[in-house]
């Protein structure tokens, strides 16, 4: 298992691999060949960016058992995906804002998120962790009243896709098993979330594959899997956490 990232470092971009006690610096591109320049740095160093620019930025709703049963939604033959623009992509540690003149409420969501390494459609089940590069984490901030606004058409790009709405990272974490992983949120150190990836309706391979057979999977994608219960508002000042081990814990403070 590895965990890179991607970090600023006297006003030059890196990429990080994680050695516990410090930061190893590589040159080269994230999905690609990468060389280690033989310089660590810690941390507290460097500036953090979004481990990866995706190309497409897809989210998932209603795909954990627990939640499914909590709000008396239907088993879905399908993923249920949406879009987030790829404007709202954010990095760790940088603050969540709402637009000038937003008012409405906002919401975190801790998700475990799959990157894609290379270009898949409609690949073999078996075959589909050949294009999965590895997994990070995801907040995918919502705004629900926007998403509900038109009982005609739920606005699910718009809710979730203003400026800083999508912090991924710090970390892409590969060669790790997705099933077994732990999602939590903690929100000014009070958990709020934590749930198993096994309670997943459709696993991580799954989303892929099936996703896959209909739409053209990009090198850099990120796909949300979903979230489970306790997923709750942030109050301006809060400081949400996701955390999954053995993939990273990502921060962000929502400034309102």
């Amino acid at each position: 298992m590895q965990r890179w990232g991607r970090i600023k470092y006297q006003n030059q971009e890196f990429l990080g691999l994680d050695q516990g006690r410090g930061i190893a610096l590589y040159q080269g591109i994230m999905l690609g060949d990468k060389t280690a320049t033989g310089e660590m740095v810690s941390t507290e160093q460097v500036d953090w960016l979004p481990p990866v620019d995706p190309p497409q930025f897809l989210g998932l709703w209603n795909n954990f058992h627990e939640r499914m049963q909590f709000e008396g939604t239907q088993h879905p033959g399908f993923p249920l995906y949406f879009t987030k623009l790829t404007c709202s992509v954010a990095a760790h540690q940088q603050k969540i804002t709402r637009p000038a003149g937003f008012t409405s409420t906002i919401k975190f969501e801790a998700e475990l998120g799959i990157v894609i390494g290379q270009r898949c459609f409609q690949a073999e089940l078996e075959d589909i962790d050949e294009y999965i590069f590895g997994y990070t984490c995801v907040n995918d901030v919502t705004a629900p009243k926007e998403l509900k606004e038109n009982d005609e058409f739920h606005q699910w790009c718009r809710s979730k896709s203003l400026p800083g709405f999508g912090p991924i990272g710090p970390w892409i974490s590969t060669g790790i098993e997705p099933d077994n992983l732990r999602v939590q949120a903690f929100l000014d150190g009070e958990k709020k979330q934590d749930y198993p990836v096994n309670d997943m309706i459709y696993s991580p391979r799954e989303i892929v594959y099936k996703i896959a057979n209909e739409v053209e999977l990009l090198p850099g994608d990120v796909i949300a899997c979903g979230t489970s219960v306790g997923a709750d508002t942030m109050q301006p000042g809060q400081l949400i956490d996701v955390n999954i081990e053995g993939v990273g814990r990502l921060s962000n403070r929502y400034i309102g």
